[in-house]
Formats: structure tokens, sequence, C-alpha cells
């Protein structure tokens, strides 16, 4: 049979107080008790753990052996059962999140800020990702929390809504329509358009409405990364749509210029989801609650 771990706590209380009557004490049995558990563990085993001599008792060297690796256990028994109440109490734990570009570079990290202002022990780890490979991760459990916009048709998944995001137009300060306040989509047939990778959700909300509209874009670049774009538009290599958050600091600064959209149906909700196996986390319940009263801000 294994070790028995009720014997192995008697033992190890008898060793540490150095009786079988302050052994019971500490345990709250009775001294006989303590006898039988001992007597079969030196039994099964057919070793003899204690010297008995008068009141006191004093480990054999099996005992000594077997006391340090007990020491051992009940250490780590107690680290695990403190590891627990510090998670439940959310004062340990780690969250591993998962943004899309544009969410995770530019309205994530207010959120994080928030949360470990209230939570300064939990350790969060953020990656970014496109969102169908964000969808991909969170399904397989890879993060606990992912963030994106576009649609997410997984039964695995639970999907909450975060926020909304404006797209607006981009252009670099000398071009034609830079003292224009808005334009419309059927503009944009005439104009090198800079668009995000295959399997970005902003290139997918585009390219949707552009067909909806019956407008065949000149697409001239495809990026990556939202940063490449707006250099590569303030270069003058081009246009672009990109989330109008996200290039508040260059229009701020002149940089580009920043165009609305006559149509609607150019905005998107960002979302959150989670694995359906996570739902019950008080960690990830926590970091949702924070989430939202972010958003109310951003």
């Amino acid at each position: 049979m294994s070790l028995n771990l009720n014997q192995l706590r008697v033992f190890h209380a008898v060793a540490k107080g150095g009786s079988f009557t302050q052994a019971a004490q500490a345990l709250s049995i009775t001294q006989p008790a303590v006898t039988v558990h001992i007597r079969e563990l030196e039994r099964y085993y057919d070793v003899r753990l204690f010297d008995r001599g008068g009141r006191r008792v004093k480990l054999t060297d099996a005992g000594q052996t077997l006391f340090e690796y007990a020491q051992r256990i009940f250490t780590l028994a107690e680290e695990a059962e403190q590891a627990l109440e510090n998670a439940r109490s959310l004062r340990a734990g780690r969250l591993q999140l998962l943004g899309s570009l544009t969410v995770g570079a530019y309205y994530l990290p207010p959120v994080i800020n928030l949360f470990k202002a209230k939570f300064p022990a939990i350790h969060i780890t953020l990656s970014v990702d496109n969102s169908q490979r964000v969808v991909e991760r969170i399904a397989g459990l890879r993060e606990d929390v992912g963030f994106l916009s576009g649609p997410v048709r997984d039964e695995r998944l639970v999907v909450r809504p975060f926020l909304e995001d404006e797209l607006v137009i981009l252009v670099p300060p000398g071009h034609a329509w830079s003292t224009r306040r808005s334009v419309s989509l059927h503009e944009l047939g005439e104009q090198p358009l800079i668009l995000r990778e295959p399997g970005s959700a902003t290139r997918a909300l585009i390219e949707e409405r552009l067909r909806q509209a019956g407008i065949h874009p000149r697409v001239s670049m495809e990026l990556g990364s939202n940063e490449a774009i707006k250099r590569a538009v303030e270069m003058g290599m081009g246009v672009s749509i990109l989330s109008g958050t996200i290039i508040k600091r260059e229009a701020e600064a002149g940089l580009l210029r920043t165009l609305r959209i006559r149509e609607k149906g150019l905005t998107r909700q960002f979302q959150i989801i989670i694995h359906r196996e996570r739902e019950r986390s008080r960690l990830i319940a926590a970091f949702l609650d924070v989430a939202a009263e972010a958003a109310r801000t951003l």
C-alpha cells in the first residue's frame, strides 16, 4: 500500500513532541490511538522508528530519515493550503491576457493599470495577436482572457461586450483630403489603400463594408502592424482606415489627418472571450469587473 498520510501525521507529531502523550494532545486523539498508528506503521515497513525509554521517545536512524521527509511533506502541504487561500482571496495568482493588436496595444494597458491598483499581488502577462489567433488560443486554453473585435462562433467560448470603437480614415498632412472633415467610402476607390493583414478583424470589417457598397478598393500594401500602417501613411504611401483612438497622438502632433466616414456602420464592438471551463474563476471574474469599470472611461 502507499504511505498512509494519517499515520505519517501521527508519527510527525510524536517526533516533534518527543512523546506519545504530547502527540495525542496535539492531535486531539487518545494516547492508545497514537500507539496503534505507530505500531501499524512500524509493522508494515518492518522497521523501528522510535527508541522507547521512560516517558520520552527518541528517533532511530530510520525514524530520523522518515521525519525529514515528513517535515518536507507537511511544509509543502501548508504552503499549498496558503497558496489556495491566497488565490481565493486574490492575494496571489497569475493572469494571462491576450488581445488583438488594437485593443491589446491601446485599450488594455489602462485596464491592467486599474486592476493592478486593486490587486497588486496578481502577476499579469499580456500578449497580442490578430483576432483569428486570439480565438484559437483562448479556445485552446493557452491564455485566460481574450480581447478582440469581430464575430466569435465557438461553442467553447463565452463572449461578453467590452466597448465600441469607431474607425476613421487617415491621410498624410499634404494629402488633397487633409483639409476636409469627412469623406465617403466611394471616394476610396481612387486611393491606394493600406490595410492590415488577412485574419485581422479590422480588415474583415472594412472589406465587408466596401463589398456591401460595391466598392473595389485599390489595395497597395498589407501590413501586420498598426504602427507600420501609421508610418506608411505619414510617409505618403497611401491612405488607411484605423481606430480613431490609436492615431490620436499623431493627429494632435500634426503627423496625420483624420477624417470621419460619412456612411454609418464602420464601428466595431470589442469583445471579451473566456473559455467555458474558466468561467467560474474568481480571478477572471474580478478582472472582468475591472474591465467593465475601465471601459466606461476609455
